[in-house]
């Protein structure tokens, strides 16, 4: 019977102790003293690898950036407190990125900022696709974006509040440690507003439930249209389609347009899949790579591309508009730009912020803060372009694009005839 009692005592004060131990960690890790440690990790792991981290006016900048944690926080609100020590970077990838396990909550919807609204590009739960957003949990859709495109600090504004949108709105219920979120919207095409109570999904159903398919072909008589959703491959599935819509391309007649509005985020493996398809001879997908040696960049060498035997050999155009900052959208027209292969479009007048420095960093380099366990991201390589598209690469045609184009294949198609219409 003592045996008994001891086994059960020992058990009992095992888990006791246990729960003590996790209550403990966990309310160490938000304490001050734990995001000032993250702090200085982050401070630390920049000037050790970031790629710019050599120049001495950017170095002082980051030494005396000071900044003070004196609460708790969540690992979103240290992204948002650290945002004036990573906005001193202009690299549109230094960030803090906070990791969702598969059990986490997310929005059954995905969204698009089109036209300075946030629209709902694919949706899995009561509000139709199309709708605007108007507000969540009673805040204005404006004030939430204010405040959380800090999550995004070495992006100008309009990137900043569209890469929330586009990548971290979905993770909304997370980052507030909602389960149900009130939603006010505008029905599509109609003035009427609607207010519904969605409930949040497991990461890993949005997952699959909202996975995006990476490209769609579109036939219109001399024109093949390949329109890229996104630029991320993930699932095997994903690169037999883009094998697919590649191999078609080799035995298409007349002209190709790359529609690149609008695409998600990715890697490198749809552009180079692209590139290799248009050269005819062995190339770098880059012009040229630098990245960092101790205190000095210096020049990387690149494992050239090899030409594909399904060659495009026809008139090649790329879609583009303001929307098209990513990584994957710089490869393509630094490619274009270099080599003077292809045509951009564009449907905006303003192509100055567009084409001006068409330079960016690449090499996401994460390395995982102890705390928090958020991830700060930063560039190892910077791609130096030197040539700019010449004036008869790029043509402007004046045609409005409409939200409703994103989801309405049957619209978009109508439109797509009226810009070739244009362009011929």
């Amino acid at each position: 019977m003592k045996g008994i009692n001891f086994t059960i005592i020992f058990i009992i004060a095992v888990f006791v102790i246990g729960g003590i131990a996790i209550y403990a960690y966990e309310h160490f890790r938000y304490s001050p003293y734990a995001l000032q440690v993250d702090l200085g990790v982050v401070i630390e792991w920049l000037r050790d690898r970031h790629v710019d981290l050599v120049d001495a006016k950017l170095i002082y900048e980051l030494t005396n950036t000071k900044l003070t944690i004196d609460k708790r926080q969540t690992p979103y609100e240290f992204a948002l407190s650290v945002y004036p020590l990573l906005s001193i970077f202009k690299d549109n990838t230094t960030r803090l990125e906070i990791p969702l396990r598969s059990t986490d909550k997310v929005l059954p919807l995905r969204f698009k900022y089109v036209d300075g609204k946030v629209v709902v590009s694919m949706s899995e739960c009561e509000i139709p696709v199309g709708s605007t957003i108007l507000s969540i949990n009673g805040y204005p859709i404006e004030d939430i974006l204010e405040k959380y495109k800090n999550l995004y600090p070495t992006c100008e504004n309009f990137q900043q509040v569209y890469s929330f949108v586009d990548k971290l709105l979905p993770h909304y219920p997370k980052i507030i440690d909602a389960s149900t979120l009130q939603i006010k919207y505008q029905l599509p095409n109609s003035s009427a507003q609607r207010t519904s109570y969605i409930k949040t999904i497991s990461f890993k159903d949005f997952q699959k439930d909202m996975h995006l398919t990476p490209v769609e072909l579109y036939n219109l008589g001399q024109y093949t249209i390949v329109k890229i959703n996104t630029f991320n491959i993930s699932k095997k599935e994903d690169m037999k389609i883009v094998e697919n819509v590649f191999q078609k391309l080799s035995n298409k007649n007349g002209s190709i347009i790359f529609d690149l509005r609008y695409a998600s985020d990715g890697d490198a493996t749809i552009p180079s899949a692209i590139i290799s398809r248009l050269i005819d001879e062995t190339t770098y997908l880059y012009p040229k790579l630098i990245t960092r040696y101790r205190y000095r960049q210096v020049e990387k060498k690149q494992i050239p591309i090899e030409p594909d035997s399904a060659r495009i050999s026809k008139d090649v155009y790329f879609i583009v508009d303001s929307s098209c900052f990513y990584t994957p959208h710089k490869i393509l027209l630094s490619f274009v730009a270099t080599n003077k292969i292809g045509k951009v479009l564009t449907t905006e007048n303003e192509t100055s912020t567009l084409f001006s420095d068409l330079s960016f960093y690449t090499d996401e380099f994460w390395k995982i803060l102890p705390n928090t366990r958020a991830y700060i991201v930063m560039p190892l390589s910077k791609v130096i372009v030197e040539n700019n598209l010449e004036e008869d690469q790029i043509q402007i045609v004046n045609l409005t694009f409409n939200e409703s184009l994103l989801f309405d294949k049957t619209a978009y198609k109508d439109w797509l005839k009226e810009f070739i219409s244009r362009i011929k």
